[in-house]
């Protein structure tokens, strides 16, 4: 198994912005939104996240993804509706989305070609994730 590892690293060596271990989401005040740890390139990330109960601010992400729930559930709000979300969730890129959990929600991500830099609605303006978010990627 090491030996795939090292392949793996080597492999994303080729390709700018890929990486393999841990890409925790955390507050500019040092709290965790999400851990998670997974396997991204431009062209697909497979990510398994532990999403915390804390206040999130409506996002978007680099591309389109499909999540399914392996455990708990979450209230996902696009677009000022509000979705009960169980086993699945599926968001395109151009939208923005807020999840409120009450306990932790683990889940796998799959997500596409890399589409656009992740941005955050503070104040109703849009701006760039990396003035609100300290880690990531």
């Amino acid at each position: 198994t090491m030996v795939v590892v090292v392949m793996i690293k080597s492999f994303l060596k080729i390709y700018k912005n890929s990486g393999l271990g841990a890409t925790h989401v955390i507050t500019r005040t040092g709290n965790f939104t999400i851990k998670r740890w997974g396997i991204w390139t431009p062209f697909l990330t497979i990510l398994f996240s532990k999403i915390f109960p804390v206040e999130q601010v409506p996002h978007n992400h680099e591309g389109s993804f499909i999540s399914f729930l392996l455990w708990g559930t979450y209230d996902e709000i696009v677009n000022g509706k509000k979705t009960k979300k169980r086993w699945l969730n599926f968001l395109p890129y151009k939208n923005f989305h807020k999840i409120v959990a009450e306990k932790p929600v683990y889940t796998i991500m799959f997500m596409g070609k890399t589409r656009q830099n992740t941005s955050v609605i503070v104040n109703n303006k849009i701006i760039p994730s990396q003035r609100l978010i300290k880690g990531y990627k």
